[in-house]
Order: structure tokens, then C-alpha cells, then sequence
């Protein structure tokens, strides 16, 4: 069921999935990261659905900034929303405090709303998928696809078709000719046209839609619109330029202060195979926890960032613990049993 909420800057819309064959049993917020779709994104939609056919009630939020693939400050406003709905529909059902899930990007409003001092009470358990810490790295790994392991560098997957999302967010500190705005729009769209479809990857398969949007353009914007589409090189120069002018306008992008205040037991999960944010950043979430902050990390090569994978007969026993581990975290933190 979709809602409606009050919410700073206009209407949050959010989608209430209900236990259909029991009575709920816990509640889980489930915070998306930037996808244009939000949970109306078939996988989460279904991921949502098996959520709450297991017994449990649960909340998504539109969360406004992600739909347009901003990292922005206001996201957690929209959190503290959907989250203070989701605690008034368990207590009134008299359930444990809900749990909260962040995917990828999420983890930053998630972490800050359960960190505050009033809705950080109303949350039992948290569980990061896929999140981060260093903001930097990890855009550059969006950027270029390098990443380190304490200055080791790893050979990782990496989804070329990360790029226009990270432009939307550069933008502003961009040498742009003439104004932004259809800049920005056409890299959305084509971040809407091509996220989540493999088969785009080859870049090749991109220049035709690359070329249509380009023609939308002025011609003085059309090399850079390439650049963020991912089909012509320059974007790590622009990533610098763009931080460099940027200065401290996106410190609030660090989620380490956040971390530092929280209450709630925490499972990290995050899939070896994850080609948006590298899997280096889940011992760096749980380095930055209080101590005594009941922590869990689960690192496995069974999933990714928007799949899944096998692996082979050696390690699978290992990615069955992390599987178990993940599975165990979505039944435990809903029933305040995640410790």
C-alpha cells in the first residue's frame, strides 16, 4: 500500500507492505539507495514482498534526493519520517521496536536518523548492506573502478554504468557552459535508461542512447555529457576538479560521527562481488563503532550489489556462514534478538 506522509519540503510517499496469511510479527524499515525508482524497483519490490510474507511489517520510503541520485542531507529527513510511521505502527500492534536495513547509499541517512537522540530510540537493530565510509574512495571507485585494501589495490568488478549518477552529484562544482539543469537531466535519464540492465555495460551498447540524449544538449556540453555518461575519458580529472572546488560542502557525506553515536546492534553485510561500493568499506563501518556497540560483520562472495553469485566448492562454506549470518540478521533485528 502506498501512503502518503507529511514531511519537510512537501509529501513523502511511502509503500506500507502488511503480512497477508499472519499477523505481523516485527517491523523493518528498508532505506533504499539513489535509484530513480525507489522501491518501486521490481527487485526491492519483491525483496519487500518476501519481507513481509515472512511475518513482517515493513516500510519503504521515497526517499525524494535518491530518486533524483542526489547524496544530499535532506535524505535523512525522510528517513526520520518513515521510521517514526513504522515505530507507531508497532507499538500500536504492541511488536518490538522496528529494525532498519539501509542498501548501498541508504546507509548514510539511515545511520545519521539512528543516531539521533530521539528516533535512534525507536530502532532495535540496524543491518548495512552494501554501505560505506569513505565517501571519497568510494566515489572514486565509481568513478575509475580502482580500490585498495590498506593501500594493497584490489582487482574488483565495477558497474560502468555508476557514471551519470556520480556527474548529477559533480555538477555544481563542474566548469559548465550555459545553465546545469538539462546536463544534469540528461544524465539522470540516462541513468534511468541503463541501470540495472547488464547487457549496457559494453560501451558500445550505450553510444545510441548516449548520442540521442547528447542531441538535447548544446554543443559546449555535449563532450562533458560523454565524459559522465562514461564514454569518454576525463572522469577521474573531473572527480578531482570537482572535490577540490567542493571543499567541506560534502563533509556531511561522512557517516564516522554518526557511527560513533550509535545504540542499536549492527550487522554490515556486504557482497565481495559488489561493483558500486567495494566490500573494503564493511571493516571500515565497524572500525568506526563505539566500542562495546554489539557489531557483526558478514562478507560473502554470494552476493553482490545487485545479484547474486555461486562460488566455488573451496569457499563455500565460508559464504554459507555470511549467508546464514545475513538471513539470521533480517529475522533476529526486527525482534530486538540482533546482538
Amino acid at each position: 500500500m502506498r501512503r502518503a506522509l507529511d514531511a519537510p519540503g512537501g509529501a513523502l510517499d511511502v509503500h506500507v507492505f502488511e503480512p497477508a496469511r499472519r499477523r505481523a510479527t516485527g517491523g523493518l524499515l528498508v532505506v533504499p539507495g539513489l535509484h530513480p525508482r525507489g522501491p518501486d524497483d521490481p527487485r526491492l519490490d519483491r525483496f519487500c514482498r518476501v519481507l513481509a510474507d515472512s511475518g513482517l511489517l515493513v516500510v519503504a520510503p521515497f526517499v525524494r534526493t535518491h530518486l533524483a541520485l542526489e547524496v544530499a542531507p535532506a535524505a535523512a529527513e525522510d528517513v526520520a519520517v518513515a521510521l517514526r510511521l513504522l515505530a507507531d505502527l508497532t507499538r500500536a500492534r504492541g511488536l518490538p521496536r522496528p529494525a532498519a536495513l539501509s542498501i548501498s547509499f541508504g546507509s548514510l541517512p539511515m545511520l545519521e536518523v539512528a543516531a539521533r537522540p530521539l528516533e535512534g530510540g525507536l530502532v532495535g537493530g540496524l543491518i548495512v548492506f552494501g554501505g560505506y565510509v569513505d565517501f571519497g574512495a568510494t566515489i572514486r571507485f565509481a568513478a575509475t573502478g580502482r580500490a585498495y585494501d590498506c593501500g594493497v589495490p584490489l582487482a574488483l568488478p565495477h558497474d560502468p554504468l555508476n557514471a551519470p549518477a556520480l556527474f548529477v552529484n559533480l555538477a555544481p562544482y563542474l566548469d559548465v557552459e550555459g545553465p546545469r539543469g538539462p546536463l544534469v537531466a540528461a544524465w539522470h535519464e540516462m541513468a534511468c535508461r541503463t541501470w540495472g540492465k547488464p547487457e549496457l555495460r559494453p560501451p558500445e551498447r550505450r553510444v545510441p542512447l548516449a548520442d540521442e540524449l547528447a542531441r538535447t544538449l548544446p554543443p559546449s556540453q555535449r563532450a562533458l555529457f560523454f565524459v559522465g555518461a562514461g564514454l569518454a575519458p576525463g572522469a577521474e580529472a573531473c572527480l578531482d576538479l570537482a572535490l577540490a572546488r567542493a571543499g567541506e560542502r560534502f563533509g556531511f557525506a561522512d557517516p564516522r560521527p554518526s557511527l560513533a553515536r550509535l545504540r542499536a546492534p549492527l550487522l554490515i553485510a556486504h557482497g565481495r562481488d559488489d561493483d558500486v561500493i567495494p566490500w573494503v568499506e564493511a571493516p571500515k563501518l565497524a572500525a568506526a563503532c563505539p566500542p562495546g556497540l554489539p557489531v557483526a560483520v558478514a562478507l560473502s562472495g554470494m552476493f553482490g550489489h545487485t545479484g547474486a553469485a555461486f562460488p566455488g566448492p573451496r569457499s563455500l562454506v565460508a559464504e554459507l556462514g555470511s549467508l546464514r549470518a545475513l538471513m539470521l540478521g533480517l529475522v533476529d533485528a526486527p525482534h530486538e534478538r540482533l546482538a
